[in-house]
């Protein structure tokens, strides 16, 4: 959003140089051809990445780096200046042997006007330190994850006037005026003197504004302003941008020049008509805020992405999903990804990188880099609000370490800087987990991660409650005022508890929140996962993951759940009902999108699969509704008569607007469960079904055995090769010679493992992997090949592509072992002569059923599912008909 036409990209191949023993300034290595440069780094990406080509994630200190430039012919005259995205930490620059300058932050640009730069042939020379300090706002460089060093954002030269050129500017543009008024700050080297400044919009959408300014000796600040009719808002959904190039010229002469752009909108707090709290509001408007938290990591480069296309990709992503913002966490990113942002609609709340220390060292860095990052980013209209700190981090007393009313005062006083400052955002003190705001923050959110249902319907419950104008709740000093209430981190899985499914939790979080109106916002952590923290809508590397909505609800996906529309249940996700019961479900509908909604149709149909695997539709209905705007409108209460059998019910909802447009969907899962159902049952004169329990097996060999208890005998599973075998044993009234075909009906997997998560370094607090580790499923398969014996007879080899793990695994999930995992259902047939040569080797009426994975490269493993795991309430059941 500050891009001039004379520039020189630098990025790509350097020299480079570790200097551990921190000898090169005082041995002259600054000197061109003084000491040999043994490596080389591709910039702009740290050292410790891969994608630098040096990879030293474990060093810590100086480094160098050498290029060599030549100027463009057409640069002759000009002033050239060598600016950089962001060094981390500090660094000192060297042309052809002279010292150019200096620089203290590590996420923020800087530049040095290069004098006695030569037309070609020119040694650039920078000296990077950093000891990743945590007096220093480091973010998860510190505890978390690998940490970034050195040149981590582009280099590049410009050539501007000698004399006069734009340091900066500051637009403000009125949302409801249509005027921009632009705040200019203009170096001016030489004398005194009259400089006409210019806007134009390059589309012609405003008539070109010209206006004198005085500018005296020395660096002048300066404010012009022009109109523009019947501007267009800009939103998430309708992302509409206003390019601006702003000319400095001294009469014939142009001195220089900018293009940047701007949008129309407006960050506001208001309360909705009759309504006792706030809520945030854009242009005007109500918005819901369907957030993530984004750390902006990647696999490759750390904190720098490959390419621009991949800073897009990202943003598209969120959008993808159904968010209208992200929270960038505790890092100050690439201007591209607030570029990308602004063009595509996606709101920013905007973190500060924390310390982990308090102490004057810590308060000067922070300001420091707080500021800068304030003047970079102003312009855009992406970022709504700033926030300062995070849980609290660096904010204890070292000697206390609590949150000290000293440091409580320090940290409003920051609060008010950037009120003051910016006055066209909202700016929170500290996203919280230890409910300690300070009085003068403009957003009350707080954190939680919870993965059971009843605990997290009382916790929010009581959030909610506990929220209103003079509490004291999620303060640590004073009380609440009228700061609208959203929540910026939840979800069932947090760091550190293992690789495992996400979209189970997510659904039925997501839903409760959505149940109160109170709450204007939310933000699950988080967009993709990162390093050991496995909780992402994506895999850490961008591929997908399998939510398994769909299964039960065709089309749907995670972003119908993140729609500002959305039709809910106050309901467990899988309770268990009697069969032949009344099923009771209250449904409700929050509407928060600006779509007009007079009148609207909930649209239900009740379905299931049974005890043999067979999908039933059982009944449906609909209800017409008036929903009220920015608003949860409860609904009658749903009377589901349930199946008078075993079954595993989906409930799906859908809400039709008065034209049919379909504004929500959800669904609803039931465990129907008899009072029992018997190992031997009769489904016909001459058909029995014969089932038996994964846990009741007669005979294993593998070496890496699962049994464990809480799986109720629900489960079995054997890692890599081996054998597990079963006895049935066939009712005496059944003659053999008579058996026409075998049916054999199971749920089964293959059984990969833990997938070990690749942590680059060794300060983490937890541990690699849990012993719960079960990973979503995945682009990414671990299949098996499965050989079904009968009698030792081979019937059947089956291939199952993965151990797969989503909202598809709803029993497993129900009994919170494994969770999320499942298998396939199966159906096989034994007849013909496959059939003689089993029951010819039937022994005291027992049949022997082996499942045996061979020792080759599918050797995966095997999972057996009963009726109480996995997606289908089917136990393994052999059907023999006569």
């Amino acid at each position: 959003d500050f891009r001039r036409d004379a520039w020189l990209n630098l990025n790509g191949s350097w020299q480079f140089r570790f200097d551990p023993k921190n000898e090169g300034e005082e041995a002259g290595w600054f000197r061109p051809g003084n000491i040999r440069f043994d490596q080389t780094i591709l910039v702009p990406f740290p050292w410790e990445s891969k994608l630098s080509g040096i990879e030293r994630p474990d060093y810590k200190g100086v480094a160098w780096y050498r290029r060599s430039f030549d100027l463009p012919s057409a640069w002759k005259g000009k002033a050239v200046y060598l600016r950089f995205g962001a060094v981390d930490w500090k660094a000192a620059v060297w042309l052809n042997g002279q010292r150019v300058g200096e620089h203290e932050g590590g996420y923020t640009p800087f530049e040095f006007r290069l004098d006695g730069v030569h037309p070609k042939g020119n040694v650039l020379v920078v000296r990077a330190e950093d000891y990743t300090n945590p007096s220093h706002p480091v973010g998860k460089q510190v505890n978390w994850y690998t940490h970034t060093s050195g040149i981590w954002q582009t280099v590049w030269l410009e050539a501007r006037d000698p004399d006069v050129f734009l340091r900066n500017f500051r637009l403000y543009p009125n949302a409801e005026t249509g005027e921009v008024r632009v705040r200019l700050s203009v170096e001016n080297t030489g004398r005194a003197r009259e400089i006409r400044v210019t806007l134009i919009s390059p589309e012609g959408v405003f008539a070109p504004h010209k206006q004198t300014i005085q500018l005296h000796k020395g660096q002048t600040e300066a404010t012009v302003a022009f109109a523009v009719a019947n501007p267009k808002l800009w939103s998430p959904e309708h992302p509409n941008l206003y390019n601006l190039d702003i000319h400095l010229s001294a009469g014939d002469r142009q001195l220089d020049g900018v293009h940047t752009y701007f949008g129309f909108r407006k960050i506001s707090v208001q309360a909705i008509e009759g309504r006792p709290y706030t809520t945030i509001f854009l242009n005007d408007k109500p918005i819901y805020l369907r957030g993530a938290l984004d750390q902006s990591f990647t696999p490759d480069g750390i904190y720098t992405f490959r390419t621009d296309a991949e800073i897009r990709r990202d943003i598209q992503e969120a959008k993808h999903f159904g968010l209208n913002f992200l929270r960038i966490h505790i890092k100050i990113d690439d201007p591209r990804l607030y570029y990308w942002a602004d063009q595509l609609g996606l709101l920013i709340m905007y973190d500060m990188p924390s310390t982990w220390r308090y102490n004057a060292e810590a308060r000067r860095t922070w300001k420091l880099t707080a500021r800068a990052a304030l003047k970079r980013d102003f312009n855009h209209p992406s970022i709504f609000a700033w926030v300062l700190f995070n849980e609290t981090w660096g904010l204890h007393d070292p000697k206390t370490r609590r949150y000290t009313p000293d440091i409580q005062k320090w940290v409003m006083e920051q609060v008010d800087f950037f009120k003051q400052a910016d006055p066209t955002r909202l700016v929170e003190d500290n996203s919280p987990c230890n409910y300690d705001h300070v009085p003068n923050t403009e957003i009350n959110s707080w954190h939680f991660y919870i993965n059971d249902y009843a605990r997290a319907k009382k916790h929010i419950q009581t959030v909610v409650d506990s929220t209103f104008p003079g509490s004291a709740f999620n303060f640590i000093t004073g009380k609440q005022s009228h700061q609208p209430l959203m929540n910026s981190e939840y979800g069932g899985i947090s760091a550190g508890m293992g690789d495992q499914d996400i979209s189970w939790c997510f659904k039925f979080l997501t839903n409760e929140l959505r149940r109160h109106e109170k709450i204007g916002g939310t933000i699950y952590t988080e967009l993709m996962d990162i390093e050991w923290e496995r909780n992402g809508y994506l895999n850490y590397d961008r591929t997908p993951k399998y939510f398994g909505y769909e299964a039960f609800f065709p089309g749907m996906t995670v972003a119908d759940l993140n729609a500002p529309d959305f039709v809910g249940f106050d309901s467990p996700p899988c309770a268990t009902q009697k069969a032949g019961a009344a099923w009771q479900v209250p449904v409700f509908f929050s509407h928060f999108s600006n779509r007009p909604v007079i009148r609207a149709v909930l649209r239900w149909e009740f379905w299931g699969w049974d005890r043999f695997g067979k999908a039933r539709f059982f009944q449906g209905g609909s209800m017409p509704f008036s929903p009220a705007a920015y608003a949860v409108t409860p609904l009658d209460t749903l009377q589901i008569p349930l199946p008078a059998e075993r079954c595993l019910g989906t409930l799906r909802l859908w809400v039709e607007n008065q034209d049919g447009t379909v504004l929500a969907k959800n669904y609803l899962n039931v465990d129907v469960a008899p009072e029992s159902v018997p190992e031997i049952e009769k489904l016909s004169h001459r058909t029995v079904a014969l089932r038996f329990a994964p846990g009741d097996f007669a005979a294993q060999s593998w070496d890496q055995f699962e049994n464990d208890p809480k799986a109720h005998k629900s489960k079995i599973a054997g890692l890599g090769a081996g054998f597990v075998s079963y006895k049935l044993a066939l009712p005496k009234d059944i003659r053999l010679e008579k058996v026409k075909k075998l049916d054999f009906l199971f749920e089964g997997a293959a059984r990969g493992g833990e997938r070990k998560v690749n942590v680059r370094f060794e300060n983490y607090p937890w541990p690699r992997t849990k012993p719960t580790d079960y990973p979503q499923t995945d682009i990414a398969k671990t299949p098996s090949d499965v050989q079904v014996i009968f009698n030792g007879i081979l019937v059947a080899t089956v291939h199952f592509p993965d151990d797969p793990a989503d909202a598809r695994g709803v029993l497993s999930h129900k009994a919170r072992f494994q969770i999320g995992s499942y298998g396939y259902l199966e159906h096989l047939s034994v007849s013909g002569e496959n059939l003689k040569k089993v029951l010819a080797k039937v022994k005291n009426r027992r049949l022997n059923i082996r499942f045996e994975v061979l020792r080759n490269k599918r050797a995966m493993g095997f999972s057996l599912y009963g009726n109480k795991m996995g997606r289908f309430p089917v136990d393994p059941t052999v059907i023999v008909a006569w």
